[in-house]
């Protein structure tokens, strides 16, 4: 194994030389087998029979591990972006009869995709507009889970974050970001820096706010010198779980307590 630096000054310097080598991806046969792939999750099945949509083929896998839990729920889902339509139908499907899914789009023309029948609505505006956002969630209070899919603009995800994660999301909820690939590209998605995926990086420390200027005699379950209040950032109370996958951002949020640790 190759020597690292002495003094690393960054994160790709603490990795091995092997763990960095240039290596090829590529793709089997079995890759390519559109029928196959879609086959083998629900999200995926119920994708194959709907016109007009585009999704990256590993999201499925992701779908049916972080969703099913809220099947035959009737939980109420925010998507935004709306394009044709087909996310709206494939959630209807997903989830079951009774969940209330509701769009929003930039675009007018995607309220026709409104079907109050079938619980489906469409709200025309920006996913950066607070305004607008507050009215969303005056009309129809706080969600089960949150997808954005929308504009795929840094500066935009980052606004819809800051403005639905407290109010708009629900204890329990799912916050999910998809479609991270244009924070690496030159297409105009990446309009700002730090990125969607710094931030989200970020969260990380957050999330173990709690451990700054503390010891492990401060969570102790007996120790007589146990602390039960800690000073953190908001964020640092709701968020239980952070998961990367290629692509995508969720972020699980519930009520969380100091940490304890015990010895038995």
């Amino acid at each position: 194994m190759s020597q690292l630096p002495k003094t690393p000054r960054s994160p790709a310097e603490c990795l091995s030389a092997e763990l960095l080598q240039e290596v090829v991806l590529g793709r089997t046969t079995r890759d390519l087998d559109l029928d196959f792939r879609l086959a083998q999750t629900l999200s995926g099945s119920i994708w194959r029979t709907i016109d007009g949509g585009h999704k990256w083929m590993h999201y499925f896998d992701i779908y049916d591990r972080e969703f099913s839990r809220l099947r035959g729920t009737r939980p109420k889902v925010l998507e935004i972006g709306v394009y044709q339509g087909a996310s709206l139908k494939l959630w209807h499907k997903f989830f079951g009869e009774g969940t209330m899914i509701v769009g929003v789009d930039i675009d007018p023309s995607c309220a026709k995709h409104t079907d109050p029948d079938r619980r489906i609505f469409v709200e025309t505006g920006s996913q950066a507009d607070p305004d607008f956002l507050a009215r969303v969630l005056g009309t129809y209070g706080k969600f089960d889970l949150i997808i954005d899919d929308g504009s795929h603009v840094v500066s935009h995800q980052i606004a819809s974050f800051n403005h639905l994660f407290l109010d708009g999301l629900k204890d329990g909820g799912i916050y999910w970001i998809e479609d991270l690939e244009g924070n690496y590209w030159e297409q105009g998605h990446r309009d700002m820096e730090p990125t969607t995926v710094d931030l989200f990086k970020y969260l990380v420390d957050l999330q173990h706010a709690v451990y700054r200027g503390t010891n492990y005699q401060d969570f102790h379950l007996t120790g007589p010198t146990r602390r039960d209040e800690f000073k953190v950032p908001r964020l640092a109370t709701l968020v239980d779980r952070i998961t990367f996958q290629r692509g995508v951002i969720i972020v699980d949020k519930a009520v969380q307590s100091p940490p304890l640790g015990v010895h038995i």
